[in-house]
């Protein structure tokens, strides 16, 4: 008796165990659940850029010492497009809307436009810092005067005005930290179909022991829902709004991940439900599968709850692919049993003959799948890391509700015996293609080996010309209002993006260097010389230009003074000088020590790997640039994205090696033979070989999901081949016939492995209801990598099983 004999012998004696225990079981499964299901409530859902880093990540340990020292750099550009910003009644209205704004906006600093722009000059040798606007103009010499002093800053170009003169921004500044404080519970997760950012839902946060509570999600959503309502009452044909900014961007992600999660559950379980009536054409058959997934994802949702994993992007696919691998196990228990319960009669002895024909099988599908899953555990991406965790766990989880759970519910369930169906009925239809096809795949192994090897080689070449891509902003439809605004912002304002460059002296004082200054001025004109495609930077800010213009104010506003002083006594007086104005912009481009000043570079939206190509080049540039003056390093949102692209593509690479790696350790255990083992692996391969040719025909980009998609394919993927080769090595080795024990596998097993791969391939098509275009990819996606891993378990795999085993002497 070898040991899978024994392991299924000792699954038929549980399966008799549960059948006197079942009350009790389901008591205690029951009370189990309720527990951990308390803690439901306190889930907690971050779509934050920083949230994709591990909060010990270094990148994000530097940008939350960046938000500490100079405040949150996710700010709302609002975008006002008209036919002339220089006219009466267009100031008159702008200010209006300025007003509103910063009247009616919470957790705000403050609202910078136009209206309220820095405008320095100087007056008999004082220095004057005012707003550019102190009165509106009232006439045609007012408005030619404010043109003029507009045009002549070079500060305010493509920043608070396009070249053309057609289009104006508004800033919102909001608040660095949460106005609820640290100890801030998680409200219920509640889903609302609007497009609205006003639910009460309390986002995932960044307080580390005794920080402070970082603006929350929830908190950024309720600006960004009031900056709508204001919007709306001002926007017209004259006075265009356009709403962008990484701040709306992540509200718009989290809006769409909600609505789309109320979305795939709903539609998955009604999916699950049709699939199983049609099935098993019993209530029973839907109940039963039905309370397995049910109680899995409550139970892996309130995991993640506990061990305070927030909801994510990557997390989103979860419980649509729970709710379809839980069925499918269950399927592939219940289909036995019923079948024979028809012929017996006799729940108790039915019950242990399905656990013992399929339990194991079941365990091992439950554990190629989840180790699929568990290699993402290993990734510095904190959400696809999440996703590892506890999409694994979830299959496990769900693994003992099949097993323990669904037993306990058969054995107190009053059945009805249905006679099984002649061969006349409509099954028959399954029944001969399943024949046929065994028959095909045994007669003809080395044309569909040769064909297979064909299309494994041609596929492989296309696919060698996939390219890697991470644009988060065309996952939105192309008509969404923030990827409109977004691109209607980069090319009218050169960039609606910004990159963070810390510049860091190491020393009290050690920005009053006049060298240090007028290489940054340097920097400032030339960066642009390292751009390269649709990167550029269509403006930088720093101090400079808070000294540039003092200096001129202080020298009767003339221009050739617009220049860095060579004495830097003078540069800190000037310094102060300007503090002493009452305006406090200097906080947020310096530190209180004048040690460490701040960057920024304005730039567009673009795919995440130019920018990171773009941030490697300058980050070289800048170190050549400065020397040995001040260390100088990349922070900020939009540096962030690009880190955690990069991260993506080497953590994916791992988790295909590891995923791989253990799925075949497994495999050779399961079929207790290194060559069959081994050799069953290869048409595991071919779904990924397949999926990436299809993404390179359709032009889909290999982004931080679909990235996802082959260590997950391979779970699924392996998933058939282990109830194939399980059924299968059962049939030969009693028969030794490869043809009888192929017919066999198919007509048993077989229709189960169709059953389930359709039920798979549905509840990942139900990601093509996205409003998000990624998930409508990783939809399409992953269902055709599990009807190419249906076709090669029903076709390649008998036929390398036809060549490689002659008789019982070759195993």
């Amino acid at each position: 008796m070898n040991w899978r004999t024994k392991t299924e012998s000792k699954i038929e004696l549980f399966s008799d165990w549960l059948f006197e225990n079942a009350k009790i079981t389901i008591v205690v499964i029951f009370v189990l659940v309720a527990g951990i299901a308390s803690q439901l409530p306190s889930l907690k859902i971050d779509t934050t850029t920083e949230g994709f880093l591990h909060k010990s990540d270094p990148m994000r340990v530097q940008y939350d010492e960046f938000r500490d020292q100079f405040g949150r750099d996710e700010k709302l550009m609002i975008a006002v497009k008209t036919q002339n910003i220089f006219d009466l009644d267009f100031l008159e209205k702008l200010d209006r809307f300025h007003h509103a704004l910063e009247d009616e906006l919470p957790n705000i600093k403050g609202v910078d436009s136009l209206i309220n722009a820095r405008n320095t000059y100087g007056i008999e040798g004082e220095l004057i810092v005012e707003p550019l606007i102190d009165n509106l103009p009232q006439n045609n010499e007012d408005l030619i005067s404010l043109k003029e002093t507009v045009t002549n800053n070079s500060l305010y170009k493509n920043s608070l005005y396009s070249e053309d003169f057609r289009m104006t921004t508004v800033t919102i500044d909001t608040e660095t930290y949460s106005n609820n404080g640290a100890s801030q519970d998680a409200t219920n997760l509640e889903f609302d179909d609007s497009l609205e950012f006003d639910d009460s839902l309390e986002f995932d946060d960044d307080s580390i022991g005794g920080q402070r509570l970082y603006l929350t999600d929830a908190e950024n959503d309720e600006i960004i829902s009031q900056t709508q309502q204001i919007m709306q009452r001002f926007n017209d044909d004259n006075f265009e709004i356009y709403l962008s900014g990484s701040a709306a961007i992540a509200g718009i992600f989290k809006q769409a991940l909600m609505n789309d999660s109320v979305i795939f559950i709903s539609l998955m379980m009604i999916v699950i439900m049709i699939v199983l009536f049609v099935l098993f054409r019993r209530i029973s058959g839907v109940i039963l599968p039905l309370s397995c997934v049910s109680l899995t994802l409550i139970m892996t949702v309130s995991l993640m709850s506990i061990f305070s994993a927030p909801f994510t992007m990557a997390t989103q696919i979860m419980p649509t692919f729970l709710l379809a691998v839980v069925t499918s196990a269950s399927i592939h228990l219940l289909a036995v049993f019923y079948k024979d319960f028809a012929k017996t009669n006799d729940k108790k002895k039915s019950l242990r003959y399905a656990m013992g024909h399929s339990g194991l099988a079941i365990i091992m599908t439950s554990v190629t799948t989840a180790v699929g899953l568990w290699s993402f555990s290993f990734s510095g991406v904190a959400p696809v890391a999440d996703l590892g965790v506890f999409a694994s766990s979830g299959v496990m989880v769900g693994l003992v509700f099949t097993l323990v759970f669904l037993p306990a519910l058969v054995s107190v369930t009053n059945f009805k015996v249905v006679k099984q169906k002649s061969s006349e009925d409509e099954h028959s239809l399954m029944d001969r293609a399943l024949i046929g096809i065994s028959v095909f795949a045994t007669t003809r192994p080395k044309l569909i080996i040769s064909v297979s090897t064909v299309l494994i080689i041609c596929a492989a070449i296309i696919a060698a010309q996939l390219r890697f891509s991470h644009f988060p902003l065309q996952w939105l439809p192309e008509d969404n209002f923030a990827r409109v605004a977004t691109e209607a912002v980069d090319e009218n304002l050169k960039g609606s993006l910004t990159l963070e460059v810390i510049i860091d002296t190491e020393k009290t004082n050690g920005l009053y260097n006049p060298e240090l200054l007028r290489v940054i001025d340097d920097v400032s004109k030339n960066i642009n010389s390292i751009s390269t495609g649709n990167m550029f930077v269509g403006k930088v800010i720093s101090y400079i230009d808070v000294i540039k213009e003092t200096n001129r104010a202080l020298n009767e506003n003339r221009d050739e003074y617009y220049a860095i002083p060579d004495d830097s006594d003078l540069i800190a007086q000037e310094f102060l000088l300007f503090e002493s104005s009452g305006n406090n912009d200097l906080a947020s481009l310096v530190d209180a020590n004048y040690s460490k000043a701040r960057l920024t570079l304005k730039t567009p939206f673009i795919d995440s790997l130019e920018a990171n190509t773009f941030i490697d080049n300058a980050q070289i540039y800048l170190d050549q640039k400065f020397g040995s003056l001040a260390k100088v390093t990349f922070t900020g949102i939009g540096t962030l994205m690009t880190v955690t692209f990069e991260e993506a593509i080497y953590s994916s690479a791992v988790s295909y090696i590891l995923a791989f790696s253990l799925i075949t350790i497994l495999m050779v255990l399961l079929i207790g033979n290194l060559k069959i083992g081994l050799i069953s692996m290869i048409p595991n391969l071919l779904p990924i070989v397949i999926l990436s040719t299809i993404m390179v025909i359709f032009k889909m980009p290999l982004d931080m999901f679909t990235l996802l998609i082959g260590a997950i394919a391979l779970g699924l993927a392996v998933d058939d081949t282990v109830h194939f080769m399980h059924n299968f090595r059962r049939y030969e080795l009693q028969y030794n016939d490869v043809d009888k024990a192929v017919r066999l596998t198919l007509m048993g097993t077989g229709r189960a492995i169709t059953l389930t791969s359709i039920v798979l391939a549905l509840g990942f098509l139900v990601l093509t209801f996205s409003q998000m275009n990624n998930m409508f990819d990783f939809g399409v996606l992953t269902a055709s990598a599990i009807l190419v891993a249906l076709l090669a378990d029903f076709f390649l795999m008998p036929a390398i099983m036809k060549l490689i085993i002659k008789d019982r002497t070759s195993l």
